[in-house]
């Protein structure tokens, strides 16, 4: 379609020029996927015979990626000059260390909570490597933690799921990227209907932290807390990986439905009980919001007969 002489909008953009929120999704929904591959292609070139460094390229990669990229559509979708950080989430207002802080206490708690109810009744054992190159290859894990949080938390709470919120509103936004949220793990070792289920509901808890905060910092807090809590200090598989535990390696022994199996916590009953903890908690307890939405302008008044014309 293209604008017509008497200067009909096109359908993709608003009146301001601006591209529509649903068209900025798709498009940002698109780049993700080639980011990811794309940076996949290139940590396997430097590292592909070394999982650990693999990975600790490819987040380091994907997150650096995701990051200009959304900038890119900030500016150039959506025409954004000020801020962009800002409202990309990423506020440095004041207490967003707190609010990482506060995730990361959170997802640590809620891990161990989950831990301690499945230790109840399973047969939990515990091994420790106490060495220079463990020590060595936790340092690297830590990094693999820290930016495999922020690269998720980046396309599934970030950029995309903010300009869907704008198209379909918050419930839909949530509803969609949790369900992407917990289908892209099917793939894991161990993967099962109850760990679908319980990664979907992370992702409802943490997408609900980004819109009571406006910011990523919380959110991402609580993913980096859970994954290293799980993975690096307790050694227990993170969605069905063993990545992690290159200093403490634990096993649970029991019921699938208590223990998780391969897969984990998060594929136990534990691992429901603690999730909905934490999502009474980010919706009831008092968050600061930092950040601010992303706001586009209605069509004016003098617009809006020509935009009825081209939606019929």
């Amino acid at each position: 379609m293209v604008t017509s002489p008497s200067g009909r909008h096109l359908m993709f953009t608003l009146p301001s020029g601006r591209l529509r929120p649903i068209w900025s999704f798709l498009l940002s929904a698109a780049f993700s996927a080639v980011a990811f591959l794309a940076c996949d292609f290139v940590a396997g070139a430097l590292f592909g015979n070394h999982v650990l460094r693999f990975e600790a390229a490819f987040r380091l990669l994907l997150s650096i990626s995701l990051f200009g990229l959304y900038l890119w559509l900030l500016t150039v979708a959506d025409q954004v000059e000020e801020r962009r950080i800002a409202l990309l989430g990423f506020p440095l207002a004041r207490g967003w260390i707190r609010q990482f802080a506060l995730g990361a206490l959170l997802g640590f708690s809620l891990t161990l909570l989950g831990v301690l109810l499945s230790a109840v009744r399973a047969d939990v054992t515990i091994s420790v490597n106490v060495s220079s190159r463990a020590f060595a290859r936790a340092a690297v894990a830590l990094i693999v933690l820290v930016f495999g949080a922020l690269a998720e938390e980046l396309m599934f709470r970030g950029y995309p799921f903010q300009r869907l919120e704008d198209a379909i509103g918050p419930a839909g936004a949530i509803g969609v990227f949790s369900l992407l949220f917990g289908a892209v793990h099917l793939t894991n070792p161990g993967a099962s209907a109850l760990g679908l289920a319980n990664t979907v509901l992370i992702g409802i808890v943490l997408a609900i932290a980004y819109l009571r905060t406006r910011a990523l910092w919380l959110p991402w807090g609580i993913h980096f807390g859970w994954n290293t809590t799980l993975g690096l200090l307790l050694g227990l598989p993170v969605s069905g990986l063993r990545l992690f535990n290159v200093v403490v390696r634990s096993s649970a022994k029991g019921p699938q439905w208590l223990t998780g199996g391969s897969y984990g916590l998060e594929a136990g009953a534990p691992g429901v009980v603690v999730v909905v903890v934490g999502l009474i908690v980010v919706c009831t307890v008092h968050f600061k919001r930092i950040g601010q939405r992303l706001t586009f302008p209605q069509p004016e008044p003098e617009h809006l007969d020509s935009i009825a014309g081209i939606q019929n």
